[in-house]
């Protein structure tokens, strides 16, 4: 499982760096756009020469190419105040974005699996500023993998290269894969039978059915956003979830787990 959380970091990174150096090489100079303004910063054009990306300061911005005057190396002459315009870029979540996630669950002493992998991806959309909706699927290795079908809620602190977020996210888990669950697996020893089975007392090796459950997820994080455009985020978060078990005589129970979430993420517009 390691090995695996491994290689989606590994893949993240490579990603940016591919991302980096996908045109070509970032130069510093002064753009001059053709509106009046000029930025001091580094540049870069895309492979089909049409747009251009300039890093400036705290702030990135992407122009088409068209809207560039020229670009000097030399820093230009003042110019009175009002033959210039100020520029207020922005960092506000894109219209529409995938946000992927893949991180760890800590805690919870009555479970074996100390720290079990989970992975998930989302489609969203920014309906007002800074704040956005949208719903994702993803893989999540606990006694059985589970798919979950979530639904999501983000809020962007501020437009900002680095900036805070919270994320609340909610749905189903869907078994993937028959259980390889007892009874005695899942219930410790001193919990006696529910009401609801009256006499009823199961074997410790009577296997059980998963039948999925649901999930809550509140978040709190930071965004920082690269050169290359993308962002990357780190969130840590509580993570409830109550699976559901069936088992022999129509016997069920239902088995909540309590954990800490720390998940790296990244944005991709």
């Amino acid at each position: 499982m390691n090995r695996i959380f491994f290689a989606l970091i590994a893949l993240f990174w490579t990603i940016s760096v591919h991302s980096q150096n996908a045109t070509g090489i970032y130069q510093r100079g002064f753009i001059h756009l053709k509106n009046g303004t000029i930025l001091k910063g580094s540049y870069i054009y895309t492979s089909n020469m049409e747009k251009i990306q300039v890093v400036s300061g705290q702030n990135t911005y992407v122009f088409n190419a068209s809207e560039v005057e020229f670009i000097s190396k030399n820093k230009p002459p003042r110019v009175a105040p009002d033959q210039s315009e100020p520029f207020n870029g922005s960092h506000a979540l894109p219209k529409f974005f995938n946000f992927t996630e893949v991180g760890i669950l800590v805690g919870n002493p009555d479970n074996d699996q100390s720290a079990p992998m989970v992975i998930g991806s989302s489609f969203n959309y920014s309906f007002l500023k800074n704040i956005s909706f949208g719903a994702g699927v993803g893989v999540e290795f606990f006694k059985e993998t589970y798919l979950p079908v979530t639904l999501n809620l983000m809020y962007k602190f501020r437009d900002a290269r680095f900036a805070p977020f919270a994320v609340l996210q909610g749905g189903y888990q869907v078994p993937l894969e028959d259980s390889r669950t007892v009874y005695n697996n899942v219930v410790p020893d001193y919990v006696y039978c529910s009401s609801y089975w009256p006499g009823y007392w199961p074997n410790n090796q009577m296997p059980l059915t998963a039948e999925g459950g649901w999930l809550a997820n509140p978040a709190v994080g930071f965004i920082s956003q690269t050169r290359s455009g993308y962002s990357f985020s780190l969130s840590v978060g509580y993570r409830f979830h109550r699976l559901r078990y069936s088992g022999d005589n129509s016997y069920k129970i239902d088995v909540d787990y309590n954990r800490l979430s720390v998940k790296l993420g990244l944005f991709i517009n």
